[in-house]
């Protein structure tokens, strides 16, 4: 290369000489090649080369070792962060941005040029939860860090907007005069029967974990513990392709309509992976052709259930779960939700109120605290996050819609099974 070029010199860096000192450039990296400056190595060998803008050459490299004419007038600054010395290609990560120092031409300056995106864990956001009176409390998660926001909605939740037609599912109402109890907890009422929480992943499942989780708790309570057992959220993510898109997301009526049409195989059978993998089942096949070994042998169909119905009023809601078991709801979950650590969760004015997304979860009872009134809900994103994996949400309110969209089915127990737990067909 000819002419005049940038030398990186300038008040920030010692003196030299470096490459000079020795008087040795050398062609493959060698400890004998390298300079202590500032905090770290400079080196002067041909992994150097101008030409490939490498950061790490000495500041002498370019006149001792390629005799290029550096221009003494010209210094290129580096850049600053937290008392550390960035050269021109260097980057950092800021959360979960990343920045790279870089060197304009035109203006001779070297400045930050920084990612603008919105972090889906915030200080600020935990700092405004987290002051008395909102009832619940805030907290930045070790496994969000680095993460982004847009993809924490794309990747930790994963329910597509619902249609015209999924909202006008047919609805149920129940005609019950027995009062309903102020707390009730499936967990407490069919111990052993309700699916323990999953972790989605960074995967946009919770459509499939939520369905397969209720699905296998309504086995166990409608069989009366004959067909407890954990169905497979994968048989939705990796079968149930047609109008879905596996980890970016996937329409819940379409999921229940599979999993009635086709149903579910085991979770021992096809364990979850977070990944939309080949299916390795025909579409119409059963248990033995699959070649899962069923828990009774009169099973020999996969585990399917009835058509989704729709439940419209709090009450009815209640019922339900109390009756037959978990319900699945699709709520609005913004960047405060992530944060939650427990309490009784109501949307704060705290985050990006912009960014959103549908996120389907599976309610598994309710109760009242100090007279506020709350549904206890099971997340999907693994037992670190809140309160053991659950979460508690205001009841009543419609809070974040959780109560706008709510949907479940009866499991298909058969015949054999529900005589025997005396449950009518």
């Amino acid at each position: 290369m000819l002419g005049t070029v940038a030398a990186y010199t300038g008040p920030d860096l010692p003196p030299g000489p470096f490459c000079g000192k020795t008087g040795e450039c050398c062609r493959d990296r060698r400890d004998s090649c390298a300079h202590r400056i500032l905090d770290t190595l400079c080196y002067c060998d041909e992994f150097c080369d101008f030409n490939r803008a490498h950061d790490d050459c000495c500041p002498d490299y370019l006149p001792v070792c390629r005799n290029q004419t550096v221009d003494p007038g010209f210094i290129l600054q580096p850049c600053r962060h937290r008392g550390q010395l960035y050269m021109p290609g260097q980057k950092r990560e800021d959360n979960c941005n990343t920045c790279e120092c870089v060197h304009d031409e035109r203006t001779k300056k070297t400045e930050w040029s920084c990612e603008q995106d919105t972090c889906l864990m915030s200080e600020d956001v935990v700092y405004g939860v987290n002051q008395p009176g909102l009832g619940w409390r805030a907290y930045s998660y070790p496994q969000f860090q680095g993460k982004k926001l847009k993809d924490g909605l794309s990747y930790k939740l994963g329910t597509l907007p619902l249609s015209a037609e999924t909202q006008r599912m047919l609805p149920i109402e129940y005609e019950s005069d027995t009062p309903m109890p102020d707390s009730f907890d499936a967990r407490q009422r069919w111990p052993g029967y309700i699916t323990p929480i999953v972790d989605q992943g960074w995967c946009g499942s919770d459509w499939a974990v939520s369905i397969a989780s209720i699905a296998s708790d309504r086995f166990g309570i409608m069989s009366n513990g004959a067909e407890s057992l954990v169905l497979s959220p994968q048989t939705l993510l990796s079968c149930n392709r047609r109008h879905q898109r596996g980890c970016a997301g996937g329409n819940v009526d379409v999921a229940w309509n599979f999993a009635g049409e086709h149903g579910l195989v085991e979770e021992k059978c096809f364990p979850y992976t977070a990944k939309a993998e080949r299916c390795p089942y025909q579409p119409h096949g059963d248990l033995i052709q699959d070649g899962c070994r069923p828990k009774d042998p009169r099973r020999t169909s996969r585990y399917k259930v009835g058509p989704p119905y729709r439940l419209l009023k709090e009450e009815d809601i209640m019922y339900d779960i109390r009756e037959s078991g978990p319900v699945q709801a699709v709520m609005t979950v913004y960047q405060d939700f992530f944060h939650y650590r427990d309490g009784i969760y109501r949307r704060s004015r705290h985050g990006d109120s912009k960014l959103q997304g549908l996120h389907s979860v599976r309610i598994v009872g309710w109760g009242e605290d100090r007279q506020e009134k709350f549904w206890i809900v099971a997340n999907s994103w693994g037992t670190e996050w809140g309160e053991n994996g659950y979460f508690r949400i205001a009841r009543g309110s419609n809070e974040s819609g959780i109560e706008s969209f709510v949907v479940s089915a009866f499991s298909d127990v058969t015949s054999a099974f529900l005589r025997s737990s005396g449950r009518r067909t």
